[in-house]
């Protein structure tokens, strides 16, 4: 790679990282720790000049800050996501025509069913007419009486919304919470903590209320700034709808996994359990089989089988050399390294339809260490996506990742050749 293209501009976590939407409308609806923040996204729109008449996607496109900001500066975005929780934030989170003066009253009706429900059902949850979460081990993950009062109010949601539109509002609110203010887990570096929360004071409507008061005031502000409404395909971007049509695409603004083993259906398993999304144990491993980067559950006793080989001549090229070095040592490590750029390549190749001649890209990526051989992620995707038929103008690296000396967190800037 060119030393010229590899600059380091750094960019103030708080920025560059999801710490900067928690406090800004509606970014702040749903906390996604290893999201990258508004202000980022406004960094790119800015570098990629990008126009009220071009369109933007998000083939990650996550709990959806890319298409949030797009729909926030009048710009035409659509999104990919295979992830069925988070897309439905996604669209959740993009949906502003809710009326302000019905959303007050039904926060009144809401507090009074909930209050209602909580006096008339019995204590005991087995004994309630609630559906327990289908999650391994349910009350390890909440409180036995913080579970019952969940389940009461997700039980009251349904009863005072007049719409699908409400309900997904208000259970949005619920979903926003839930982790880890009413939930018996830690937000660690890379993945949920369990902890002890026998002796913690929880009264679940107060967190609920002061959150649902703060979405109802964002969507006051927000709403009367979408002209172009974004929009959400629930779908794996390696393998998008062949009947899928729409408008060419200008410019590309997303972040994939990270080579880092984070899972994100671990991290949200409460949240796909609890809002009914998944009713079986072993659907959370399925999923994770299918995402770039997933290693949880039997995800991972896949990859400690046999040898992942490479579908495209750059990762041979690329990315075999460096899995050799780690497969002395780990199998298994070995094989999610190539699998994982393998899907990163299938990503690229199928987006490659939806691309205006002129295309510009921004892929926020970040380098990893696998059993001590560093993964220089951003420049091994650059060398890829050179083979591939993109051209990169440059490599910013934002910032150092945690303690590590070289894992920084970078954007790849391309245009399609």
């Amino acid at each position: 790679m060119d030393g010229q293209r590899l600059v380091y501009r750094p960019l103030p976590a708080e920025y560059s990282t999801f710490k900067c939407g928690l406090d800004e409308p509606v970014h702040r609806w749903f906390r996604l720790t290893p999201s990258f923040g508004p202000e980022l996204v406004r960094e790119v729109l800015d570098e990629l000049s990008v126009s009220n008449d071009q369109v933007v996607l998000d083939p990650f496109a996550g709990a959806g800050t890319t298409l949030i900001e797009c729909q926030l500066h009048a710009i035409k975005s659509y999104g990919f996501e295979i992830h069925p929780f988070l897309s439905w934030v996604a669209q959740t989170s993009l949906t502003w025509d809710l009326d302000i003066d019905s959303l007050r009253i039904k926060r009144e009706q809401l507090k009074e069913r909930f209050a209602y429900l909580t006096r008339i059902l019995p204590d005991n949850l087995e004994d309630a007419p609630v559906a327990i979460p289908k999650i391994h081990d349910p009350y390890r993950w909440w409180r036995k009486d913080i579970l019952r009062d969940i389940l009461i109010l997700k039980s009251a949601l349904n009863d005072v919304a007049d719409s699908a539109q409400v309900e997904s509002f208000l259970r949005l609110v619920l979903a926003g919470v839930l982790v880890p203010d009413l939930t018996n887990v830690t937000l660690g570096r890379l993945q949920l903590h369990f902890i002890d929360r026998s002796q913690h004071r929880i009264n679940v409507w107060s967190i609920f209320d002061r959150h649902l008061v703060r979405m109802i005031e964002d969507l006051a502000e927000v709403q009367k700034k979408c002209s172009h409404k974004a929009e959400l395909i629930v779908c794996d971007s390696t393998q998008v709808p062949t009947q899928l049509n729409i408008r060419p695409v200008d410019c590309v603004i997303t972040s994939p996994p990270y080579p880092n083993r984070y899972s994100y259906v671990w991290n949200t398993r409460p949240h796909l359990y609890l809002f009914d999304f998944f009713n079986e144990a072993r659907q959370a491993s399925d999923l994770d089989k299918c995402i770039i980067g997933g290693t949880w559950g039997t995800a991972t006793s896949v990859l400690a089988k046999g040898r992942v080989e490479p579908l495209f001549s750059a990762v041979t090229t690329c990315i075999v050399p460096i899995a050799e070095k780690i497969r002395k040592s780990d199998n298994l490590m070995a094989n999610y390294l190539v699998k994982y750029f393998n899907g990163l390549s299938k990503q690229l190749a199928e987006m490659g339809r939806f691309l205006n001649k002129s295309a510009k890209l921004a892929y926020v990526i970040g380098c990893s260490e696998l059993k001590g051989t560093y993964v220089e992620t951003d420049v091994l995707l650059a060398e890829i996506m050179e083979k591939m038929g993109f051209s990169i103008y440059q490599i910013r690296r934002l910032r150092k990742r945690n303690s590590g000396v070289n894992l920084y967190e970078s954007i790849v800037y391309a245009k399609k050749s």
